[in-house]
This record gives structure tokens, C-alpha cells and sequence, in this order.
């Protein structure tokens, strides 16, 4: 019942998503575990971004979305445009089977397929190839992390919050491999933690990304990077 899960949650400080097992992110109701990151409203901006992005900019695409978690990303992206071709990874062949079920449950379209493995390591057969590659990878240095709230360390899972020491670990090795899997002109789009813009920016310099901008989200805060692949 409703009142056993808010006592359990009061007892425990579990999120109410994952003791009831749905979240809702926006016009999305999808399944999570404790296995995955409740996706954040914040990172729905990144979708507004995308919309931005390609305004002008018909026809078919492939994207992918790398830490896929519950789907929540890519799923809204497949279904926002349905011609494009999309890929989702995730590392945990268990959290992938979540984001799968998600896209059929949310949808009757075919135009995402899924693949384990760690960020760009399964997408061999898209070198070359990709439009846009958007990630929100675990980005919370390891002095934040020790700070967060219980309901956040002992509940989410620390692999999809956890950036190493400075925070930048998962974020450098996207945009190190990202020029082998980007078609010319493709685009790059990462969530970082709020402090980390200037540093992320410098990352995609150093790789030849061109048009590098850090863009804010709902409480102005720079939480996203995007660039453009020569």
C-alpha cells in the first residue's frame, strides 16, 4: 500500500521511486530499480537542447546514448523523433533489460536498440557514423560524494554517481574516444557536475571540438556541455 512505502521510506530514506518501482521523467512513466539512477528533471533539458539543436535540421539521424540507465534519455529522443536511428548502452546488462522494456512499454516504435557494454565499446559497427552522442555519466567527485545526502548514497547506485577523485574520470574517456565514433559535424552533449563547465569545455578544445559552449540549466547552473565535432 501507498502508507507502507512512505513509512518505509520515512524509516529507511529509500526513494519513493524505488520502492515503488516507477518514476515518471517527463511525459514518461518507466520502471527503476536500485540498480538505476532516478533520472533527474534537469537532465530533460538536454532534450530541449537536442530539439534546438536540429530545428533546421531534417532528416534521419543516428544518436546515441551512452549510460543509458533507465532509458529515460534515449527513449524521450526516439520518441520525440521518430526517423532517427537510435543506440543506447549501458554497462549492466541488468539496468539494460530495465531501459528496454521501458522503450516498449512507453512506445510501439522500433527505432532504439540497445547494447551492453562501456560507453563507446559496443558500437563498433558506428564508427564514423554517429550525429549526436549525448551522456549523462556519473560525474560526482569523491569529496561531494562522501556529502551526499543517505537517501543518495545508500539507495542510488554510486557506479552512475561516482566520477573518481576530481570527478572528470567517465567524462574524459567519452570525449577521448568520441572523434572515432562522430561523423564530421557531429555533436557532442554531456551533463557535468555544476562546477565542472570550464574544465569539461578545455576536454573538448583538446580533442578538436569547435563551438564549445557550456549551457545552464533551471537554477542557472552550467550543468551542460555540448560541442561540435570538427
Amino acid at each position: 500500500s501507498l502508507e507502507s512505502v512512505w513509512d518505509e521510506h520515512l524509516l529507511t530514506s529509500a526513494p519513493i521511486q524505488h520502492l515503488s518501482g516507477i518514476t515518471y521523467w517527463r511525459d514518461l512513466k518507466l520502471e527503476v530499480s536500485n540498480k538505476v539512477l532516478i533520472p533527474r528533471p534537469e537532465t530533460e533539458i538536454m532534450i530541449e537542447i537536442v530539439s534546438e539543436l536540429f530545428k533546421n535540421n531534417q532528416g534521419k539521424k543516428i544518436f546515441a546514448d551512452l549510460g543509458t540507465g533507465s532509458g529515460a534519455l534515449s527513449i524521450a529522443l526516439a520518441l520525440a523523433n521518430p526517423i532517427w536511428e537510435g543506440i543506447a548502452t549501458d554497462v549492466d546488462k541488468n539496468v539494460l533489460d530495465i531501459a528496454s522494456r521501458n522503450f516498449a512499454n512507453c512506445s510501439k516504435q522500433s527505432n532504439l536498440s540497445f547494447y551492453c557494454g562501456h560507453w563507446w565499446n559496443p558500437l563498433n559497427n558506428f564508427k564514423g557514423k554517429i550525429d549526436l552522442a549525448v551522456a549523462n555519466p556519473p560525474y560526482i567527485p569523491k569529496d561531494v560524494y562522501a556529502e551526499l545526502p543517505l537517501e543518495v548514497k545508500n539507495f542510488e547506485p554510486k557506479i552512475a554517481l561516482f566520477g573518481g577523485e576530481d570527478g572528470l574520470d567517465h567524462i574524459k574517456e567519452i570525449i577521448k574516444f568520441a572523434p572515432l565514433f562522430l561523423r564530421e559535424k557531429g555533436w557532442l552533449l554531456l551533463e557535468n557536475h555544476y562546477d565542472q563547465g570550464d574544465k569539461v569545455k578545455e576536454l573538448f578544445h583538446k580533442k578538436g571540438f569547435v563551438g564549445v559552449r557550456t549551457l545552464r540549466d533551471f537554477s542557472g547552473i552550467g550543468r551542460f556541455t555540448i560541442g561540435r565535432y570538427k
